[in-house]
């Protein structure tokens, strides 16, 4: 994709949701959520000094399953949350609201 391509598909900070419905706009920030809690579970395993493949071990998962989960590939469930909260020696609380 050339410059002038990629110009007519961009759409300006100030521009964007101008026309986003009700739903577009509930689904976007779902999708926000989920993008910070994949941020925050990768932050937490390098902070703590783990590869993606210790974690796993660690978790009992397969490599694959954490970087489908870190990457947002993957719409990861509780119970590979609470695998891998426990295995950086966290836990996950759930909130609803």
């Amino acid at each position: 994709m050339n410059k002038s391509q990629l110009k007519q598909k961009t759409v300006s900070l100030n521009d964007f949701g101008t026309n986003v419905t009700k739903e577009e706009r509930e689904f976007i920030e779902s999708e926000k959520k989920y993008y910070q809690v994949v941020v925050a579970l990768r932050k937490k395993r390098e902070d703590l000094g783990l590869t993606q493949t210790k974690l796993a071990k660690l978790a009992k998962l397969p490599r694959t399953t954490i970087t489908k989960v870190e990457s947002g590939s993957r719409n990861v469930t509780l119970q590979i949350l609470m695998a891998m909260a426990q295995a950086m020696g966290k836990k996950v609380e759930l909130k609803l609201s």
